[in-house]
């Protein structure tokens, strides 16, 4: 009874701050759609609502860059959650998505609470930093482009994020993000089992729900080591190391290791800033892990408190590698200016130390007062972090949106046919229909090099020729129509320089709401095509085609070629008939993944992979030919499987053991 009386004093501080976090955010749970379709949002919606419909049959993801592994599109824990939502709630997955991302946000600040006074801060000082954390934004006072952005020194970056931009992946990852290190904290005092196990778990979490999340989690576990007394060093490392491991044994199977390989692939390629200072080799990012680890040393000669301590390491770290990222030119990691949110934790924690520092060195008579005055600043920063909220948070008419209409069309008229759209039309497109595309979101999960050069070329066509180029690449990916934004468009990003020009190349299928969607392929198109020895494309093509790409267009739009059918049987298999000769070979426009396998008569054939990253199938079969073709999974998707979940039986067991 004595410790449930002693814990009073930090529930009643976690249900204030969760208080005023749902007072700010509180529209969020009541929202739909926002007017803010320029937030990525929109992708993360569309991945629950595809997951809400198709329960056990979302192994292969079709609706993005042509077809892709699921476990490729988006760390999955999220979007499980906000369709398992959907799907008990019965509610839309947008609904779902603002409702959870809610909870979230209105945790974070509760999460920080607990880690400070774990990490052995006063409960003062703790809730004044959580406080602190819930209605200011340092980062809006430290970088210019910021405070632009939010409107002003006072207003709410975290929440603007979420709102504006789409980020709840994020910051549900700096939600869990205190929460490893409190568990880090317990694991180093007590070193068992069901220490251990309590600290795998949310560094699952995090591996689950965000990539950027995961680096900043990398960092503060860096900092919280480098913040510990030299006697504890070699053991923080020891078992920061192991509950890392071990919490991604436990997410293995939502991220295998084939899916952590093709977003490191892509990370050179989406961030040219990464990629120019990758020229210096890891020279400055050693030097600056390398200051945080001697200003660690000299700190633990002190007696600044642990919590100062990590607090002043991770903000200083995160600072030196925010601040001065620019996504372009400079970043010492890839996306490392997202990391100005985490920033604001360590921000946070200074600012109430100090403020608790000031506090309890006036005189206890003077404090009722301090306090009685602190209420007009905060109800003050609760009117401006609400006015934020109101203004990001503005209901959507659809009904008067190109993104929405557009996508309704398709989806009426194009029966499940691939399109190419950009933009916040290819952001949003799933969140309404099952259209399968060309792009869609998260480009740092797509296997297709090829795929990165559509969007250059779409926007480069300012006269026939560029035109006629995009519609030869188009036909090549097995794209059956393109939306294309003019003026009038309510796309934000209306990506197309000068649209004028496809209606001298392209028929025009549909205008309305500002958009414009022209036909690329016929209506009776196939993904599968018949090739004669020596047509398929063996190399990649450059960015202007060559004539390989322009035979195969020509091949694909060729109504006198021996007709090749491809059928979906479910969302992992299809079935192919074709007419085939001795030596013909079957270009199927799917990406090529080892999970792919092809039987005909019985008997699995060969699949290689194109120059363009399709399937191209040697079926060994002639006249009359019907190939199976079917997802298996990526190759090591057993083995993931297998880790995760002995990794959750020995979870299972540490926990209920007797330490």
């Amino acid at each position: 009874m004595s410790r449930l009386r002693r814990l009073v004093p930090d529930f009643a501080a976690v249900l204030f701050l969760i208080g005023v976090n749902l007072a700010v955010c509180w529209r969020l749970f009541k929202v739909d759609f926002s007017t803010e379709f320029g937030s990525i949002e929109g992708a993360f919606i569309g991945l629950a609502r595809y997951m809400s419909h198709h329960w056990g049959d979302f192994s292969w993801f079709p609706l993005w860059h042509c077809g892709m592994p699921y476990q490729d599109t988006y760390v999955p824990l999220l979007h499980l959650v906000v369709a398992a939502m959907t799907s008990l709630g019965h509610m839309s997955a947008a609904r779902a998505y603002h409702s959870v991302v809610g909870v979230t946000y209105a945790l974070g600040p509760a999460t920080l609470y607990w880690m400070a006074v774990r990490l052995g801060a006063p409960r003062g000082m703790a809730f004044l930093s959580a406080l602190l954390y819930s209605l200011v934004s340092p980062s809006a006072w430290l970088m210019p482009n910021i405070r632009i952005d939010v409107g002003g020194w006072w207003y709410a970056r975290r929440l603007q994020v979420v709102t504006v931009y789409g980020e709840g992946p994020h910051v549900t990852a700096m939600t869990i993000l205190p929460v490893v290190i409190l568990a880090l904290q317990n694991l180093l005092e007590k070193r068992t089992g069901r220490a251990l196990a309590l600290a795998a778990i949310p560094f699952a979490l995090v591996f689950l729900t965000n990539v950027p999340g995961t680096m900043a989690l990398g960092l503060a576990v860096f900092c919280w080591i480098c913040a510990q007394p030299s006697g504890r060093l070699r053991n923080a490392w020891l078992l920061a190391g192991l509950a890392a491991a071990y919490g991604y044994a436990i997410a293995c199977y939502g991220v295998p290791p084939s899916s952590f390989l093709t977003v490191f692939g892509n990370a050179g390629g989406m961030h040219p800033g990464f990629s120019n200072s990758l020229k210096h080799g890891p020279i400055l990012l050693m030097t600056v892990l390398a200051a945080i680890a001697a200003g660690g040393y000299l700190l633990c000669r002190t007696r600044v408190p642990l919590l100062l301590r990590f607090a002043f390491l991770f903000f200083a770290l995160t600072a030196v590698l925010a601040i001065p990222a620019h996504i372009e030119t400079y970043e010492l990691l890839p996306q490392v200016g997202r990391l100005h949110l985490e920033l604001e934790i360590g921000a946070c924690l200074l600012l109430g130390a100090a403020g608790w520092a000031i506090y309890t060195s006036i005189p206890r008579w003077s404090r009722p007062v301090v306090l009685a005055l602190s209420i007009v600043p905060l109800a003050i920063q609760i009117g401006h972090y609400r006015w934020r909220a109101r203004v990001d948070l503005v209901y959507a008419n659809l009904a008067s949106r190109s993104e929405y209409t557009t996508a309704r069309w398709l989806d009426q008229n194009l029966h499940g046919r691939r399109v190419y759209a950009g933009g916040s039309t290819s952001f949003w497109l799933n969140a309404f229909t099952d259209t399968p595309q060309v792009g869609g979101c998260c480009e740092q999960g797509q296997s297709m090099p090829v795929l990165n050069y559509v969007p250059y070329i779409v926007n480069a066509s300012i006269n026939r020729q560029y035109a006629e180029l995009t519609r030869t690449w188009l036909r090549a990916l097995g794209v059956s129509a393109m939306v294309v934004n003019g003026p009038a468009s309510t796309d934000p990003y209306k990506y197309a320089q000068a649209p004028v020009h496809f209606d001298n190349v392209l028929p025009v299928l549909y205008r309305g709401n500002g958009d414009t969607i022209y036909s690329i392929l016929p209506d009776n198109s196939s993904l599968a095509h018949v090739l004669k020895p020596g047509e398929e494309i063996v190399r990649p093509p450059p960015p202007l085609g060559d004539s390989a790409l322009a035979r195969y267009a020509d091949i694909v739009m060729d109504p006198a070629r021996p007709l090749a059918s491809l059928e979906w049987l479910d969302h992992e298999t299809a079935r192919i008939r074709a007419h085939l000769q001795p030596g013909d070979s079957l270009s199927v426009q799917i990406p090529w993944f080892r999970g792919w396998k092809a039987y005909s008569g019985g008997a699995r054939r060969t699949i290689t992979r194109d120059g363009l990253g399709f399937m191209l199938i040697h079926p060994d079969c002639q006249n009359e030919c019907e190939i199976r073709l079917r997802w298996t999974g990526p190759s090591d998707l057993p083995f993931a499987a297998g880790l995760s979940v002995a990794a959750l039986v020995a979870v299972v067991r540490l926990i209920w053991r007797t330490p």
